[in-house]
């Protein structure tokens, strides 16, 4: 079930009103920004934040008609696109370098697991045909090993993994911060992370009907978006509060977790996309072909 939170601006004719669909990640920090600061109602624009806890209902929501946009990964971009529903990923929330939004594996601190070579025949908890499992595939295949050689086990709620993972009912786990930096805390070992190939992007995308019908909307959102970007890399503790309340911040480590940098907003290459595209058609993910422009309209590009 969606949580709505309603940012009014000045006019309410001006621009009409956007409903975006959030998690309760670090992604959403640039939109939760604009809305404190008041930078969508200085645009004269009415934006909903539509808080979901569970990325199935999330992405129904969007393919439904309830939002105009959402905040997601490449995969289920391309899912959602793939099943007919018109969209366009218009930018990147995280990772346009590989330091922002890290993914990583972790071993048990009771395993014998110390680099990445050591999880051959080994079990791994992830999330399958997801981000995680794109993830965990690319980390492997960079040192040699084939995804085949390890054992995936299928353990979609990410506190479940971690759970099974600190009991020793899987060798390792893959998960994003800030459960990297958790795991870390309780004393698991990272084995490989995302931080020297960039393999992860978090996305902001819009239905095709608010990019054309809505322009003017979806550009004054963007000049908000942007400033809150700026705040947030200009002055990030001021922003801790937020990110805590926000974004499933586990306590034990919430005073020392580090905000990360967020990228002004800009478009996916085509390398990342085709990357993500060509391992889900090879798992068979797709049943049509999807190009990059099938994916990514780029509205900032003046």
């Amino acid at each position: 079930m969606g949580c709505a939170r309603e940012n009014v601006g000045q006019d309410k004719n001006d621009m009409g009103q956007l409903k975006i669909g959030v998690l309760p990640v670090e992604d959403t920090m640039p939109l939760l920004v604009a809305e404190k600061n008041g930078y969508f109602g200085a645009e004269n624009l009415q934006v909903e934040l539509i808080f979901f806890q569970s990325p199935v209902e999330h992405s129904n929501a969007m393919q439904s008609g309830e939002l105009n946009g959402m905040v997601t990964d490449m995969i289920v971009a391309a899912l959602l696109r793939d099943s007919g529903l018109d969209l366009r990923i218009t930018s990147i929330t995280l990772g346009v370098t590989p330091e922002e939004g890290r993914f990583a594996i972790i071993a048990s601190p009771e395993s014998a697991i110390h680099k990445i070579q050591d999880l051959k025949g080994k079990s791994i908890g992830i999330s399958y045909n997801s981000i995680i499992e794109f993830v965990t595939d690319g980390l492997l295949k960079e040192d040699g090993i084939d995804p085949s050689e390890v054992n995936k086990v299928s353990i979609p709620k990410i506190p479940v993994r971690m759970e099974m993972l600190f009991n020793n009912q899987v060798d390792a786990i893959t998960v994003p911060d800030p459960l990297v930096t958790f795991a870390e805390f309780k004393g698991g070992r990272i084995v490989a992370q995302d931080q020297k190939k960039n393999l992860s992007q978090a996305v902001l995308l819009f239905n095709k009907k608010t990019l054309e019908e809505n322009t003017e909307a979806v550009e004054a959102f963007y000049r908000a978006y942007t400033k809150a970007v700026e705040d947030l890399n200009n002055n990030p503790e001021d922003y801790k509060d937020l990110l805590i309340e926000n974004a499933n911040i586990p306590q034990p480590i919430a005073e020392d977790y580090q905000i990360q940098h967020y990228p002004k907003p800009q478009v996916p290459s085509e390398e990342d996309v085709n990357n993500v595209l060509e391992w889900m058609d090879q798992k068979g993910l797709l049943k049509n072909r999807l190009e990059y422009q099938d994916l990514v309209r780029d509205i900032l590009k003046k």
